[in-house]
């Protein structure tokens, strides 16, 4: 039995998604935040205040990738971290004014890359392709 991995659906949606992830990158370039940034002050835009692990969980990073990037971000002025009074393990992050425009100002740098990401592309095709990712992930995470 042969395999080949340029058909392999993992690989060929690995380089695909390596690719996509370089090219929003690349958008950012010329603002004062990274991608991973960006999707954190995201993250805590929509959701106020959370966890430091909630958040990390979110971006489906390790606590400690994300306890050195809200570091960054804290030392940035874009964040502030506060202990949970009854249980002092539990960090809190929150937007600060400066993050909340700063993520504000770039919002549309996400609309405008999802929006040239799907250019062409059908309703109907978009749904049929968030349809069979979340097969495909059923398939190997049950």
């Amino acid at each position: 039995m042969y395999f080949d991995l340029d058909k392999c659906v993992g690989h060929i949606t690995e380089n695909v998604i390596k690719q996509i992830t370089e090219a929003f990158g690349k958008r950012l370039e010329n603002t004062e935040i990274t991608r991973i940034q960006w999707i954190a002050l995201y993250h805590l835009k929509s959701n106020k205040i959370m966890s430091q692990r909630d958040l990390s969980n979110l971006m489906y990073v390790k606590d400690s990738s994300a306890g050195r990037l809200i570091d960054r971000l804290e030392r940035d002025g874009l964040i502030k971290r506060e202990r949970n009074n009854s249980d002092r393990r539990i960090i809190y992050v929150e937007l600060t004014e400066k993050g909340d425009q700063l993520i504000t100002k770039l919002l549309p740098y996400g609309e405008k890359f999802n929006s040239d990401l799907v250019k062409g592309i059908s309703e109907e095709d978009l749904i049929i392709y968030e349809k069979v990712l979340k097969k495909m992930l059923s398939n190997v995470t049950e």
